[in-house]
């Protein structure tokens, strides 16, 4: 039995459906959704070839989810793009950090629905043609900020505010403020240019989230690795409670960007006066680019 649930009642349906549901993933495919702790029940919907392809027992589940609240994991098959795994007890429900000796925090609204779609987004991703990027394939970096693209596109095909795909950006800077060691999953520069380039109501017109990709990818400025790692060292050194001088200086040839990026998460946590102020202070005033 197929089940398909409205992303907002997602705990509901977990317990509804005995922690096991059928979500799509486009025209053609869907994911099945787990919840850990009924594992067994939900791998036995699964047909044998897709099995095999999967952890068997909770015991390794939790060795390769590590503390995760979910894991997407691809299978291959004709109509199957993967399974989800979420163990919802272990999905964050607020985003935090600290700076300029202030604790600020962002209560992250449907954090459980958006964490699912975002993992669904993976599945999507890993469905999509090779000959967008070469036969090389794509990065763990570029994985993580398709996934956030397809979250997006799903919000705002379905209606749902735009104020949800700007929580993500937030969460996605606050990590990184926290910690640098979040960089692999700062899509924070990619979801930049996606808001930049199309209207909420533009994104929801894409009937698929492979004919999105295939317009708005050649267009894309991606970062490599070189960069991200510049990007990662100024952020180390804007945000790091321990440093103790400003370096107004540091990575100056990266800063105009960095602005850019981070300003409407300052702005949503500080206020706009307070965080005009903090970019003076960091020599990084930027106009403004926000929601």
């Amino acid at each position: 039995m197929h089940i398909e649930v409205g992303y907002r009642v997602l705990a509901e349906a977990l317990f509804i459906a005995s922690g096991w549901f059928w979500a799509p993933i486009s025209q053609t495919s869907q994911a099945l959704v787990c919840h850990t702790p009924q594992l067994e029940l939900c791998l036995a919907q699964l047909p044998s070839t897709v099995k095999r392809q999967l952890p068997s027992n909770r015991a390794q589940l939790r060795l390769q989810m590590g503390g995760r609240g979910a894991m997407a994991r691809p299978v291959s098959h004709s109509s199957i793009a993967g399974v989800v795994f979420l163990s919802v007890e272990n999905i964050p429900m607020s985003s935090s950090a600290l700076w300029g000796g202030e604790v600020y925090a962002l209560p992250l609204a449907a954090s459980q629905q958006l964490t699912l779609i975002h993992e669904l987004g993976h599945l999507a991703t890993a469905r999509l043609p090779v000959d967008y990027w070469g036969q090389e394939g794509l990065t763990p970096y570029q994985h993580e900020w398709l996934a956030d693209f397809y979250l997006v596109w799903h919000l705002a095909k379905q209606g749902e505010p735009m104020a949800l795909a700007w929580q993500q950006y937030h969460k996605r800077n606050l990590a990184v403020f926290e910690s640098v060691q979040a960089m692999s999953h700062w899509t924070t520069p990619m979801l930049s240019q996606l808001l930049a380039r199309y209207t909420w109501q533009q994104l929801g017109q894409f009937e698929r989230f492979s004919t999105l990709i295939a317009e708005v990818y050649p267009h894309l400025h991606q970062y490599k690795a070189d960069e991200l790692n510049e990007f990662s060292s100024l952020l180390q050194q804007l945000f790091d409670a321990s440093k103790l001088h400003d370096l107004p200086q540091y990575m100056f040839w990266r800063r105009p960007a960095m602005a850019q990026y981070i300003r409407p998460t300052l702005e949503r946590m500080m206020g706009q006066q307070a965080a005009t102020a903090w970019l003076v202070e960091q020599a990084m005033n930027s106009p403004v680019h926000g929601e």
